[in-house]
Parts: structure tokens; sequence; C-alpha cells
């Protein structure tokens, strides 16, 4: 059945941002005065190569998506997953342009950065109620076979495969800024007693495959931009 903008932003974003602003409330309360300390990382502290290689890479068109909020477009589809399908799909079917003629960059920036966690961080932080999301990261299993092959128009292939595997297997790059990381890790510390620190440490070994950590988002698109992408907000 189809969901309209508004009823999808007004049911899980909202929501999204309601239980976030509910528990930093919570945080200041307890810490009144505290900061939230963003450390600065290095070039030793991350992969700086790969994510200069992919943002230089020399595709004739490139689009990144900003994501901030985990938005659903149903409760099973991320909406910055399709959005990159159905720009791969315009340009690969719609234009003409052929395969891999458009290359896509995901950057996530706030309360998104949970997409990029495995299974196993979904359970222990209890990430879906936090968030009104599944209980288990659903959003990045392919529910096609993944392949090539497949008609544009098949329900059931690649090119209808609102999943994160699927934009993988079409050459999508992720990167998920570290700033937003630490302060989702510092939120979710809150809620279960375990220090900001382990919660971090928790969540940068635990990044799903093909998922890259990136100092900051910010960053990350405004250097994108400087490399010939364009930008597209997921809002």
């Amino acid at each position: 059945m189809p969901v309209s903008r508004k009823t999808f932003l007004s049911s899980t974003a909202v929501a999204a941002s309601a239980a976030l602003l509910a528990d930093k409330t919570r945080v200041a309360a307890a810490s009144p005065g505290a900061g939230l300390h963003f450390h600065v990382l290095t070039q030793t502290e991350y992969d700086h190569a790969l994510m200069m290689k992919k943002i230089t890479a020399p595709a004739p068109h490139k689009q990144v998506f900003q994501s901030v909020s985990p938005l659903l477009i149903t409760p099973t589809i991320a909406s910055v997953y399709i959005h990159m399908q159905n720009a791969m799909n315009g340009y690969q079917y719609s234009l003409g342009y052929g395969p891999s003629s458009l290359a896509t960059l995901a950057v996530f920036i706030g309360p998104s950065i949970v997409l990029g966690l495995n299974d196993a961080m979904w359970k222990k932080y209890n990430i879906g109620t936090a968030l009104n999301l599944a209980s288990t990261n659903i959003y990045y299993k392919a529910t096609s076979n993944l392949d090539p092959a497949a008609a544009p128009d098949d329900p059931n292939g690649l090119y209808q495969d609102w999943s994160a595997e699927a934009v993988l297997k079409r050459g999508g790059t992720f990167m998920v800024c570290h700033n937003a990381t630490t302060a989702v890790a510092a939120l979710f510390a809150s809620k279960t007693g375990r220090t900001p620190q382990a919660v971090l440490t928790d969540f940068k070994q635990n990044f799903l495959p093909e998922f890259m950590l990136v100092p900051a988002g910010v960053t990350a698109v405004q250097l994108a931009q400087e490399n010939g992408w364009k930008v597209y907000p997921i809002i």
C-alpha cells in the first residue's frame, strides 16, 4: 500500500527524534554542565586512503545521499536505500546510460548511523524499540538473489530490492560519521548504564561489511561536493 511522505515523516522521523531528544534530556539532567567530547580522528585512525579513493572516483555521474534520521518508507524499507536504487535505475534504464552509470554514496549522519550496525548491536541496545524501527537491522539484508540479469520491473529482482546489500551489489558506497556515532553511543549508554566510551567501542567493532567509518559526515559530504558529487538529502 502506498505510504505518503507526510505519513512516513510523522510516524517515523518524529518518533525517532522524540526518542533521542528524550534521552538527550535525561543525559543533561544526570550530568549538568557536561559536554559531549568528539575525538578528532587523525589519518592513522581510519582508512583515509580508502575514503579518498571512493570520493575521488572518476565516474561521470555521482550522487551523494546525506542521511540524518533513519527514515522509513514502509516498516521494512529504509528511505536512503530506495532512493539510491531509484537513482541508479533512472540512470541505467530510464536514461539508457547503462550499468554503473551513476556512482552513489550514502553518508550517515545523526541517528541514521544505526543502519550501519549489525544485528548483535540492535539486540543488545534495543535500537529498534528506541527509534521505532524493526527489532533487528532488516534494512540491510537483500530481498532478492542480487542477480544483475534480472528484469528491471521484476518485483523479486535486484532492481526492485530496497536493501543495503542491493545497493552494495550495484557499487554503492556507505560512509558513517564518527562524530555521530560518538553522540548516539552516548545516548544509548545513558539507557543501559554503560559508559559512552564502552558503547562507542562496541559500535565501532560491529559495523556491517562495507560501512566505512569516516571522521565527520559533514566533512565527507563537503569533500564529495568538491569532487563533483551532487547532494540529495534524505529528509
